[in-house]
């Protein structure tokens, strides 16, 4: 029963990573791009970033960073068939809106583990 749950509670985490990575790719294309920018050019870029934060488990931290930027510019460049400018300005704003939103879920979940019970 344990490992069924922790299967679920892995999968269920990579695909809420997942979703919010292709938000967060979505949002950065649009950024770049406007209008020329669709949500379904996004999922290849957000699902690779989630299957990326699989090996910060075994990685080092230096090493998830470099790795998640290569697959990202690549991902990017395949979805959308941008030049290395495009490419570069838009893997730039997916890893600054990421850092954001990890450092905000952090937070909050930082506060909700030090509220009394």
């Amino acid at each position: 029963m344990l490992l069924q749950t922790a299967v679920v509670g892995l999968l269920g985490g990579l695909v809420l990573i997942a979703v919010l990575s292709t938000l967060l790719a979505n949002t950065s294309a649009y950024f770049v791009l406007g209008d020329e920018a669709e949500f379904r050019q996004a999922v290849p870029p957000g699902v690779a970033m989630a299957l990326v934060g699989l090996t910060a488990a075994v990685l080092p931290a230096a090493a998830v960073i470099a790795l998640a930027l290569v697959v990202d510019a690549v991902m990017v460049r395949l979805a959308y068939g941008l030049d290395r400018r495009g490419t570069a300005m838009i893997t730039a704003m997916h890893y600054a809106l990421t850092v954001i939103a990890a450092v905000g879920v952090q937070r909050v979940l930082a506060v909700y583990q030090t509220a009394p019970v």
